[in-house]
């Protein structure tokens, strides 16, 4: 029997659908792609901005901090005197600086605030500083070495001390207006350090290259250096023992009359050189701002005007006689005071002196007959003398902030015959102390006018350039010059009573300085008062005169500004310039005459 085979069959089981593992819901995907886009384009515009519309100003400054060059200052040149005393001169001082990149920006108001704290500077230009988008900035200049030391143990970052040179006086207030001084960014602001600022400064150099941001070279850069180019030395004609001569007499004379001021100027007339200029009040270069701007700003030997006063008339007499109009013979009368347009115009005293030629004018300092001799001279003839002796136009002396003086010229504004009449006698007449001195020492020079000047020598590096003196005209005749100078000399003898009398009790003319011909003329100038009319309480008193007179080597002008207790001046003027020209002659060795020696006198 055969065996049965059953076919098995079965049912398949319904299929279950499984999502593919890591695929994500379409929405999904396309929001993913919709931001990658987004930041896509963000990515590109910002490499457009960066490569393409800001790339020229992100090269510039890229370059800049770390090609900014670094700045090498030069040495300013220094001044001497005549003997080679240094009276001004450089010296290294700590000064700080910023890389305002490096300085953190949440510290910048706390280190600004402890800068100004040491250093006494405002705040708020030096947070502006730090603030700055420049690589290299100053924050404070010439420090104190206490101040710098206080910075350096600070440690701010970003700051740096770096040496300066900071100009510096070694002799203080001697010749200070001369001198003048620099203001705090390193340029000059009177005197000699203005008028040669550019010659003084020199030129900036630099290192050109590529910088790590500690401000030192790249090594594996190229660099380059340009040397600064230090700035020119200066010898001056002041002499210091004339200088400090001029400075003693000066300061005492005004501490005894309780002055306001006062001005000595030694000049040699041959030349034209300045061996002395001195100006009270006296400053120190060093502590300029300690000072009012009138005082470190101005030097009244050349910047300040006045009315000569009786020391005029020695022009007046000089212009008398070149006119060809009067000579020495020729007299006039005064009666003590006469009447002109309107106006009594008296003698200082009033007293009369009867029939006085040139020589007696000056002897007796006759405003009478000053004014008399100029209307014999005439305007004309008066004004083109004045104007060559140089009144009313600069010196061209070297020195910063030089006025003009005010003359009112025949046939100008403030001409009237008035005015022509009392400048004979020096009213309403300004003129500067130099203006004086340089005219009187033409009369010294036998009428040959010489450039007043203060700088004798510029030196650049090895070389060195003497200063020729100039002569820049002939106001008068020799002749006029000679004549002009024995009335001088008359004038002189008849002031030496002031100086002798007390001790010789000899109150007669005499030799004003004993084996010596000198010749002096005082004046009492008044004061203009701002509404019109002159200061009835206080005067200025002076002296001008050449010494000696046959052979004149210094011409001297002392002016005493409004003294207290002598309110003519003569008594204070007249012994210090007494003072000034005796020692003048022993330091110049110049021998005397023993036949010029009065009665009583050594």
């Amino acid at each position: 029997m055969g065996a049965t085979t059953r076919r098995a069959t079965s049912t398949p089981a319904p299929a279950v659908t499984t999502p593919p593992v890591g695929r994500l819901a379409r929405w999904r995907l396309q929001a993913l792609l919709i931001v990658c886009f987004i930041i896509t384009l963000i990515v590109i515009m910002r490499l457009v901005d960066l490569q393409v519309v800001r790339s020229f100003d992100l090269a510039r400054k890229a370059r800049l901090e770390i090609e900014t060059p670094v700045l090498l200052a030069p040495r300013r040149g220094q001044i001497t005197d005549a003997r080679g005393t240094v009276l001004a001169m450089d010296v290294e001082r700590q000064s700080l600086f910023a890389v305002p990149p490096q300085v953190p920006a949440a510290r910048k108001a706390e280190i600004a605030l402890m800068i100004a704290g040491i250093t006494g500077a405002p705040a708020e230009p030096i947070l502006s500083a730090l603030r700055s988008d420049r690589q290299w900035v100053r924050l404070a200049r010439w420090l104190e070495p206490e101040q710098a030391e206080q910075i350096a143990q600070l440690d701010l970052p970003g700051l740096w001390l770096v040496y300066e040179p900071m100009r510096f006086y070694p002799q203080a207030t001697t010749a200070g207006q001369v001198v003048g001084a620099l203001n705090l960014n390193g340029e000059g602001i009177s005197g000699i350090e203005a008028y040669y600022d550019a010659l003084l400064r020199g030129t900036e150099g630099r290192v050109e290259g590529e910088f790590d941001p500690d401000r030192n070279p790249i090594a594996t850069s190229l660099s380059r250096t340009l040397p600064p180019q230090d700035g020119a030395d200066l010898q001056l004609t002041i002499d210091p023992f004339i200088q400090q001569l001029a400075e003693r007499e000066l300061k005492q004379a005004v501490e005894e009359q309780n002055a306001d001021g006062g001005t000595i100027i030694v000049l040699d007339p041959r030349t034209g050189a300045i061996l002395a200029m001195a100006s009270w009040p006296f400053f120190d270069p060093n502590r300029w701002q300690e000072y009012p701007p009138e005082v470190y700003g101005r030097n009244p030997a050349i910047g300040t005007v006045y009315e000569p006063g009786s020391t005029f008339k020695m022009f007046t007499a000089a212009a008398a006689l070149s006119s060809g109009a009067v000579t020495t013979a020729t007299t006039v009368d005064d009666p003590g005071w006469v009447v002109r347009f309107g106006r009594t115009l008296r003698n200082f005293d009033g007293a009369p002196h009867g029939p006085l030629t040139l020589a007696g004018m000056i002897y007796y300092s006759s405003n009478v007959a000053a004014l008399q001799f100029n209307e014999l001279t005439g305007p004309e003839a008066f004004y083109r003398a004045i104007t060559r002796f140089g009144f009313g136009q600069p010196t061209g002396v070297d020195l910063s902030g030089e006025e003009s003086g005010i003359v009112n010229f025949y046939g100008g504004v403030g001409y009237n015959p008035l005015t022509f009449l009392v400048n004979a006698y020096g009213q309403a007449i300004s003129v500067t102390p130099l203006q004086l001195v340089q005219a009187a020492a033409a009369i010294a020079n036998d009428g040959v006018m010489m450039q007043p000047y203060v700088v004798q020598q510029i030196c650049r590096a090895q070389e060195c350039e003497r200063v020729q003196p100039r002569e820049v005209g002939r106001p008068i005749t020799p002749d006029v010059a000679r004549a002009v100078r024995e009335m001088l000399v008359e004038a002189a003898n008849h002031y030496a009573p002031v100086v002798w009398g007390p001790r010789t009790g000899n109150w007669s003319d005499q030799w004003l300085v004993p084996g010596y011909r000198v010749g002096a003329k005082t004046g009492t100038a008044s004061i203009p008062l701002p509404g019109g009319g002159y200061d009835p309480a206080y005067t200025i008193g002076s002296v001008l005169g050449i010494a000696p007179v046959d052979n004149p080597r210094f011409v001297v002008l002392v002016k005493i500004d409004r003294p207290k207790k002598d309110t003519l001046g003569v008594l204070t003027a007249i012994p210090v310039y007494y003072n000034v020209v005796d020692q003048l002659f022993r330091y110049a060795h110049l021998p005397p005459d023993r036949a010029l020696v009065s009665p009583g006198q050594p």
